[in-house]
């Protein structure tokens, strides 16, 4: 196996980022269980695929405040390198697309944000 040096120089050069993806559902007593369902079919061949540096933090919603609404966090240990690793890797899971595709269907906005963690987070 060959080492690309240049990759890891690419990691040791991008600090560890927290990407929040926040998708708002179609209003809907069964939207949030669908999502989840969809979302869990298709996340095992997505976690295949993903850069080493990359893992799910954890997948929220709630049933006070703003509902219909999911978040997922996504760790990127080697920064923004690792992020456009993944999401290039998961284009490619057969069944993370299928599901996307139809939780694109429960969804009537999308946001992602990145958040850097202060020196003193547990992350």
């Amino acid at each position: 196996q060959v080492v690309d040096n240049d990759d890891d120089n690419k990691e040791s050069s991008n600090p560890s980022i927290l990407e929040l993806r926040r998708y708002q559902l179609k209003l809907g007593y069964d939207t949030v269980p669908r999502f989840l369902d969809l979302y869990g079919q298709g996340l095992p061949s997505k976690l295949a695929t993903l850069h080493p540096g990359t893992c799910l933090v954890t997948v929220l919603y709630s049933d006070v405040g703003r509902l219909n609404e999911v978040i997922e966090i996504w760790k990127h240990s080697g920064g923004t390198f690792a992020m456009e690793q993944s999401r290039q890797a998961a284009r490619t899971a057969t069944e993370w697309k299928r599901a996307i595709a139809q939780i694109a269907n429960l969804a009537v906005e999308f946001q992602t944000t990145i958040h850097k963690p202060t020196s003193f987070s547990p992350l």
